[in-house]
């Protein structure tokens, strides 16, 4: 398996790429506001049943989302030349991050090392950019991907309500590069 930078060819088989997940935990917000506070508390909340989740972008949006990216590399098997994950960032020095839109790995080869690559390559171009950190945003029941970005090193650095289509949280992970 090797990573390479995504050619156009490569699109048609990453929109193809099944980004659905399975989950047995959500993340539950509770907010508070009071008089000059305002707080926001994640709960890790275990479902009676997993449950399929499908990806949370129409493979329009995923199309216009990849050529926002100014990198986009891909992990590929040697003999077959099937795509096994991709990862596409954006750089924005304004704020000293390399954003991280897109990113999935496909179901048969998950937890093999795939995710964990793609995201050091990413990491690497954003050093070499002179940036500081790379961030990426979750749905809040993605709860196998905040396990990965927490285990990766990955800290929780914000999130937005209502920001995925079904009104869904995504919640912000970053990665402070030394």
């Amino acid at each position: 398996m090797r990573i390479r930078p995504a050619e156009l060819a490569d699109l048609e088989a990453i929109l193809a790429l099944d980004h659905s997940y399975t989950t047995d935990h959500v993340w539950q917000m509770s907010g508070q506001n009071a008089a000059g506070e305002q707080t926001a508390t994640f709960r890790l909340v275990q479902l009676p049943r997993q449950i399929q989740t499908p990806s949370p972008y129409e493979p329009q949006v995923l199309r216009r989302c990849l050529h926002r990216c100014d990198y986009l590399w891909v992990m590929q098997a040697p003999a077959s030349h099937e795509i096994y994950g991709y990862i596409g960032m954006a750089l924005l020095p304004w704020h000293n991050t390399g954003w991280i839109p897109a990113f999935a790995v496909a179901p048969h080869m998950r937890r093999k090392g795939i995710g964990t690559q793609l995201l050091h390559a990413a990491i690497a171009q954003a050093k070499a950019a002179g940036l500081h950190s790379v961030t990426l945003s979750l749905q809040t029941k993605n709860y196998p991907a905040t396990r990965f970005c927490q285990t990766r090193g990955m800290r929780f650095s914000g999130y937005a309500d209502n920001y995925y289509a079904g009104r869904d949280i995504a919640l912000f992970f970053a990665y402070r590069i030394k």
